[in-house]
């Protein structure tokens, strides 16, 4: 009796591994820049699964991909999709791919990139699907705004001709009171010109400060949510929007995860020192 309870224990257990489905995630930074090259690592769980297997990823066109470490599979690049095929795949429960991507040098705005595993579990075909994530193609260390942003608008994707902005229109040289946590302030007016003036100039500092820019417009947009909201003209009559102020590095990083969950797909870090845009 207790060896007929073993046998049906042991058949339970084989079958409990014979059922197990495969899962795989993607991992890429989310900025890349144009003319450079980044990597993309696919960490693929099988288990106990063994037989033919392929992994399948399509990129924008004009991209290319190499191989970095393929696990022994087949890698191809063609029709802008890079492809693993494995007749027999590793004996590894869990196993990592790798392969190198390079961006065009015209490339600009927001990549979503999706995949696939394609494997043979019971003799039946399966598919699972990798979960989506997008990259954000910047230029000159700055990321360019994604022109996809949900909120209200006409988003335009604006490309840094120059590495530092011009300074908003020169103002009285007043003693202004500059506190620690450095704020938007209004600063009136004083001489009569043609230029347009930001709404909201930004914050004048002494030290870096970082602020989250959640877009360029070239109307004034809905933020409904939106605090502590700072902005800047550029020549061609795009604003661009801040949301935030932080002397600390990782609290703005925090707030532009707060911004990217409010659905602002490309906001990112901009750096602040004496009221210019730096590096």
């Amino acid at each position: 009796m207790k060896q007929l309870y073993a046998f049906c224990l042991f058949v339970l257990f084989c079958n409990g591994l014979q059922a197990q489905e495969l899962t795989a995630t993607q991992n890429f930074p989310s900025n890349v820049y144009p003319g450079k090259d980044f990597t993309v690592e696919i960490t693929i769980n099988k288990g106990s699964l063994t037989g033919f297997m392929k992994f399948a990823q399509e990129l924008p066109e004009g991209y290319t991909a190499t191989v970095i470490e393929s696990k022994s599979g087949s890698f191809t690049y063609a029709d802008n999709a890079a492809k693993v095929v494995w007749i027999n795949p590793p004996s590894d429960a869990s196993f990592t791919i790798s392969y190198k991507v390079s961006v065009p040098a015209n490339a600009t705005g927001s990549v979503n990139l999706t995949g696939k595993v394609s494997y043979i579990q019971n003799n039946e075909r399966k598919v699972f699907d990798l979960e989506k994530k997008y990259f954000v193609v910047g230029n000159n260390g700055v990321a360019v705004p994604v022109t996809e942003s949900k909120p209200g608008g006409t988003p335009v994707a604006v490309t840094p001709a120059k590495t530092e902005e011009k300074a908003p229109v020169p103002v009285e040289k007043a003693p202004v009171e500059v506190k620690k946590e450095s704020t938007p302030v209004v600063v009136p007016q004083t001489t009569t010109t043609t230029a347009k003036a930001p709404a909201t100039a930004v914050a004048t500092s002494t030290g870096k400060v970082y602020k989250v820019q959640i877009g360029a417009y070239s109307q004034k947009p809905k933020l409904e949510g939106v605090s502590n909201i700072s902005t800047f003209v550029l020549d061609n009559g795009i604003t661009k929007y801040f949301s935030g102020s932080f002397s600390n590095y990782d609290e703005a990083v925090q707030h532009k995860k707060l911004m990217l969950e409010k659905g602002f797909a490309g906001a990112f870090i901009v750096a602040f020192e004496n009221g210019k845009i730096v590096k």
